[in-house]
């Protein structure tokens, strides 16, 4: 049953990850809502650490969707915005903790400036290390130098990665636009998202890149608002990975990031582009499924 009309709908997104649903959702029921209504749904892939249950008896307030399979990420994301009638959705990874005024000042944004369509706020690791949740869409420069990449460490304040990262806009606060934000934690007017059919279920990472992407090309802005901040434990939530779990990861990466060059730029079945990319990416994952550098650095949104 959809619940009745709220201004903004959270929708949380979990599978085996009780603990950090937990702490998620407990950060939630302290934001400062003021005279914002709100509803929040979890939205459960086939747990088997009873976080379903866990959710409907420490939180009743929200509601629980509890899929009997893993129907992935973004999927499971649509069906939460589907749940509940609302002028704004919330999308927000389990892994995080908001701050009191994260929310408010993502909403208070949107209201002002009608044509944007989504807001990112500025993510931080456990530690409080910047984790750059502001970015351009990538060309070829940042196969090499991402945000996690080897040179990019070496050199951080080159100019393709200050560019990349918008780090000088960043600096000084105020909100600006931008390509893309990470779906870590992005208020969308629902008009906007529905214009686009919400997000592409046909993809696990750079999901959110691409759903930028189409938001730009409907006629929405996407913009992001430095002073609304929250803890992201980014890549931190699956515990101890196998062999294979590390492979999938970063194949399924890089079959995003060709997803998304080919729809961004807009290439056809016979672009010579669209081949060189599927080589370069494909030669990209293959040295980095065979090294330690994959495993430590590659992570869901570039």
């Amino acid at each position: 049953m959809m619940e009745s009309s709220k201004d903004i709908a959270v929708v949380v997104v979990g599978m085996n990850a009780w603990g950090y649903v937990k702490d998620c959702l407990e950060s939630l029921a302290k934001t400062d809502w003021k005279s914002i209504t709100h509803a929040a749904v979890y939205v459960d892939n086939a747990s088997t650490d009873g976080s379903a249950d866990n959710v409907r008896a420490r939180f009743p307030e929200v509601l629980v969707i509890a899929n009997p399979q893993n129907v992935g990420f973004c999927k499971a994301c649509n069906q939460g915005a589907a749940a509940v009638q609302s002028r704004y959705v919330f999308y927000l990874n389990n892994d995080t903790v908001l701050y009191p005024d994260t929310v408010p000042q993502l909403f208070d944004f949107l209201e002002k400036v009608p044509e944007a369509g989504a807001a990112g706020c500025r993510l931080f690791y456990g530690d409080m290390g910047e984790q750059w949740s502001a970015r351009r869409f990538p060309t070829w420069k940042n196969g090499v130098m991402g945000r996690h990449s080897f040179l990019s460490h070496l050199f951080p304040n080159a100019r393709v990665v200050r560019e990349y990262l918008y780090k000088d806009q960043m600096a000084a606060e105020e909100p600006f636009e931008v390509d893309w934000v990470p779906g870590s934690c992005t208020l969308v007017r629902r008009e906007a998202t529905e214009r686009i059919g919400g997000l592409p279920e046909e993809l696990h990472y750079w999901s959110d890149a691409v759903f930028c992407d189409r938001l730009w090309r409907s006629g929405s802005k996407v913009y992001f608002v430095p002073r609304a901040r929250l803890i992201h434990f980014e890549g931190k939530r699956s515990g101890n990975r196998t062999a294979e779990w590390k492979g999938w990861h970063i194949r399924d990466f890089h079959r995003g990031a060709y997803a998304f060059y080919c729809e961004h730029y807009r290439l056809g079945r016979w672009n010579p582009a669209r081949w060189f990319a599927a080589l370069a990416l494909g030669l990209r994952c293959r040295f980095l499924t065979m090294t330690s550098w994959g495993e430590k650095h590659v992570r869901p949104s570039g």
